[in-house]
């Protein structure tokens, strides 16, 4: 692509394409270019792909989200296109006008419409303190997941930093967290949607925080647990992101993040959008064209382009 373009919910700092290209080594727009090909060409081999057809903006997002290695790009698409597969309940069957209402009355999400100075995009989950007996958490992460598609198809950084304020999660939400959801929504999230998590910020002065902290973190990698930041207030929030940049309930001069969650919902519900979660929801696998091993839960080797092992 030749530039970026704002949306109605993402803007984007001075030089902010080519300092992220810079930052993962495409400097050299035709070695970029070049990256691309190879990956359209891998992906016409893929014969279990059912989706072969994605547009090269989708494709150079995904490198971009992938450190410039095509390799692991070429690893991301195909954990995806298998997943989706795989595992329907975080990325199928969306109703995104009418299914998260439970969820809305429990906490907010949005995305901060600036990025960091050194352009990572910033997502804040706060909650409301309500409670709701029909809230699920997986409901969260297809939220989530919905974003994702958003950020992949729009938006060109080098990663996400999250900031969650779970201290007026009411307890009979609290029991509900399951490990085992959080750690497959990461995995979805990290290993086939591209998203790099740099940082999580969590606020920890609240009563049952050892409880939501130990939860979460059995959820997550050992590599996502060191990056976990625990906040007493906003104002360390500030050694990390700008004071201005965040929402005025944290002392910022953006919006609220209510109405910031508001803004970033009349967007992901847009019938273009919905449009491209439906495309998304069709870029699946027929396993029995697979060209050489079955997908298990880890899985070395890929087909097509890749150079591969097998020991019998």
């Amino acid at each position: 692509m030749d530039a970026i373009k704002s949306t109605p919910i993402l803007k984007y700092n001075e030089n902010h394409l080519a300092n992220v290209r810079k930052a993962v080594g495409y400097e050299d727009v035709n070695r970029l270019k070049q990256d691309i090909e190879q990956f359209e060409d891998w992906i016409q081999k893929q014969n279990h792909f059912r989706v072969k057809e994605f547009d090269r903006e989708y494709l150079e997002r995904l490198l971009i989200y992938s450190k410039g290695s095509i390799e692991r790009a070429k690893k991301k698409l195909d954990k995806l296109c298998t997943c989706t597969n795989l595992m329907p309940e975080y990325l199928q069957h969306f109703d995104i006008k009418n299914e998260f209402d439970h969820l809305f009355k429990v906490a907010h999400t949005c995305m901060l419409p600036r990025p960091t100075a050194d352009n990572y995009r910033v997502i804040f989950i706060v909650a409301t303190g309500e409670d709701d007996k029909e809230y699920q958490l997986i409901q969260f992460y297809r939220y989530i997941i919905v974003l994702s598609h958003y950020l992949v198809t729009n938006d060109y950084c080098q990663g996400f930093e999250i900031v969650s304020d779970l201290s007026n999660l009411p307890l009979n939400i609290i029991v509900r967290f399951n490990p085992l959801v959080i750690h497959r929504a990461f995995m979805v999230l990290t290993e086939c949607l591209g998203q790099r998590t740099k940082k999580i910020h969590l606020f920890g002065c609240f009563k049952f925080f050892e409880i939501v902290l130990n939860i979460v973190k059995r959820g997550l990698s050992a590599k996502l647990q060191e990056r976990i930041v625990i906040h007493a207030d906003a104002e360390s929030l500030y050694h990390y992101i700008p004071r201005e940049q965040l929402p005025k309930d944290f002392g910022g001069d953006e919006m609220s993040v209510k109405e910031l969650a508001e803004r970033n919902f009349q967007e992901l519900s847009s019938e273009e959008h919905i449009a491209r979660v439906k495309f998304m929801e069709q870029v699946t696998t027929d396993e029995s064209r697979r060209l050489t091993c079955q997908f298990n839960e880890e899985y070395s080797g890929m087909p097509g382009s890749f150079k591969s092992l097998c020991v019998d």
